[in-house]
């Protein structure tokens, strides 16, 4: 199962990044909360299934890819939050 889980990483990876472009540009409309608890929670399971696999090509790739995503995520969405709820949005 160790073998399969860079594999399964990346691919979820993959769904997360298809989900928040989907939403972007508003394909699919699921609310705020959904939204938040999808990403975040796709994150951290991406980012623990990449770090528990055996290492090679599949670990690196999901393991670098989980690591943008929860950046970028981070700072576009909710970094913005926290600076557009603290000023009255």
């Amino acid at each position: 199962m160790k073998k399969y889980l860079g594999v399964i990483s990346f691919a979820l990876i993959i769904l997360i990044i298809c989900f928040f472009a989907g939403t972007i540009i508003q394909v699919i409309d699921p609310g705020v909360t959904i939204f938040r608890v999808v990403m975040i929670c796709g994150i951290i399971i991406s980012f623990t299934f990449s770090f528990l696999s055996e290492k090679g090509l599949w670990r690196k790739l999901a393991l670098g890819l989980s690591i943008f995503v929860g950046l970028v995520y981070f700072m576009a969405v909710e970094l913005m939050r926290i600076i557009f709820q603290g000023n009255g949005f």
